[in-house]
């Protein structure tokens, strides 16, 4: 009797057709900022559309996905929104829909945005690649129109000053619902940045809506290591719970590093070490409540 595949629900995923859609501008080797300071190590999958994806993740039921927007300038956001809508309108998938805007656009201009986009009812919140400063009224201003409308805020924010700094803006805006992307984004694996990761990352936990999706490490190690993937995803679980995490494939980026069998070989020993509650939770459960869907 075959194996019945696992369930997974795909927190963080991107469509990707720059031959139809001049949006995007990343990846590129030599950024910091997203750990492609290497060149990369075979060709990024161009274009990767429903069908690649899929076929790609042959080895588990892909129900639902999370779209994060990978587009470069804010003004092209929603026209992917309308791509990815469209596809999911044919294909079922994918399931939700995260964007972004201009985090220094006016009050108004925002709530324009942020309404257009809610018409579609995939939308469910934003992101801001670059991430936010923390200190400044944009910030908070993008913070509490996301809040307003009951949107989640995906976070890019890295150790460093910046997971602790977005722990502290959640003590201004407690009602709103975070998700901290790629395992904070801690870019590089040694000692002295995990255990300056570990220590903001405690902070960000005590913010009883904020989340975390266990993805992204392959960008900043450039390998599929299940020994450093299992040190910091295991140490997310233990600060936030599995009800706070979540499994992402940040495919086709960490495809470039990763094949996603190595990917799920690393989620499951993460799981084999938990109840079967809190392994659902980690393949689905947690992203279905966050994102309502």
């Amino acid at each position: 009797m075959s194996k019945t595949r696992r369930r997974f629900v795909d927190a963080h995923m991107h469509l990707w057709d720059s031959a139809r859609n001049d949006w995007y501008a990343f990846p590129a080797p030599g950024g910091d900022d997203f750990g492609l300071n290497l060149a990369l190590p075979r060709a990024f999958p161009d274009p990767f559309v429903l069908d690649d994806y899929l076929a790609v993740l042959a080895d588990v039921e892909v129900v639902k996905t999370v779209h994060v927007t990978a587009v470069g300038p804010a003004a092209h956001v929603e026209a992917e929104s309308r791509w990815i809508s469209q596809i999911a309108k044919e294909r079922g998938l994918p399931t939700a829909i995260v964007g972004t805007f201009d985090a220094a656009a006016s009050a108004a201009e925002t709530a324009a945005i942020l309404d257009r986009e809610m018409r579609d009812p995939l939308y469910r919140g934003a992101r801001f690649l670059g991430g936010l400063d923390y200190a400044s009224p944009a910030a908070d201003a993008a913070m509490r129109a996301l809040a307003e409308r009951k949107l989640v805020y995906d976070a890019v924010a890295h150790p460093g000053g910046g997971i602790a700094a977005l722990a502290g803006a959640l003590r201004r805006h407690d009602g709103l619902v975070v998700v901290l992307e790629h395992t904070g984004w801690p870019l590089a694996d040694d000692l002295d940045t995990f255990h300056c990761w570990r220590q903001e990352m405690a902070e960000l936990a005590a913010a009883p809506l904020a989340h975390v999706k266990l993805s992204g490490l392959p960008m900043f190690v450039h390998r599929t290591d299940v020994d450093i993937h299992r040190r910091y995803f295991d140490a997310c679980i233990g600060l936030f719970g599995a009800e706070r995490c979540m499994f992402g494939s940040n495919f086709p980026v960490d495809l470039v590093y990763s094949s996603f069998g190595e990917l799920l070989t690393v989620f499951e020993a993460v799981a084999a070490d938990r109840t079967e509650d809190e392994a659902a939770m980690l393949f689905g459960a947690t992203a279905e409540r966050v994102y309502r869907i």
